[in-house]
């Protein structure tokens, strides 16, 4: 690869999803929290799961929380937690929250897009993304680029560090275009 990098840092914003299920039993269920869950991240991330899992039953009782853990395509652990909110009746409303800092695809793509016009010149026909960069060095994740021609360059957003809520990357553009 071309060591062709420019520096870029965004800042974390927790994302909070609200979600929803009813319950006859004083819980919800642990495959409808997995479902929920299961959706969430792929909103996110813009890839399906490859498994989901949740320590259990959700209690209809405001404040309880589960935990859950999502293993993305590329084989990472994801923690997700969720917090009951509200307790309606048989309707129980919770939170979910990554208990990691990552950037989301359509922010690294839009760096990537900028990045891709300051190194080339011209602005990219399309800038795609799937997965979060985790906010911890040394994570990364793949970015095509297509050029107006059709042309396609592979892209690497990798992780410097973090400070704070900051999540610190580079880009690396690729030194041959893709096949």
């Amino acid at each position: 690869m071309k060591k062709l990098t420019a520096a870029l840092a965004l800042t974390f914003v927790p994302f909070i999803a609200v979600g929803c299920s009813s319950s006859s039993s004083g819980s919800v269920t642990k495959s409808d929290v997995q479902t929920k869950v299961g959706s969430f991240y792929k909103d996110k991330s813009h890839e399906d799961a490859k498994t989901v899992s949740c320590d259990g039953d959700l209690p209809a009782k405001v404040d309880a929380t589960q935990n859950c853990s999502v293993t993305s395509a590329d084989g990472q652990s994801w923690a997700i937690t969720t917090k009951v909110t509200k307790v309606d009746g048989k309707d129980v409303y919770y939170d979910l929250n990554f208990t990691d800092p990552y950037v989301s695809p359509e922010d690294v793509a839009s760096s990537v897009s900028n990045f891709y016009v300051q190194q080339v010149g011209t602005a990219p026909q399309s800038t795609t993304c799937n997965g979060l960069l985790r906010g911890a060095t040394g994570s990364s994740i793949r970015c095509v680029v297509t050029e107006s021609d059709g042309t396609r360059w592979g892209v690497t957003a990798k992780t410097t560090n973090v400070e704070g809520t900051k999540v610190n990357y580079d880009m690396i553009r690729d030194d041959q275009p893709l096949p």
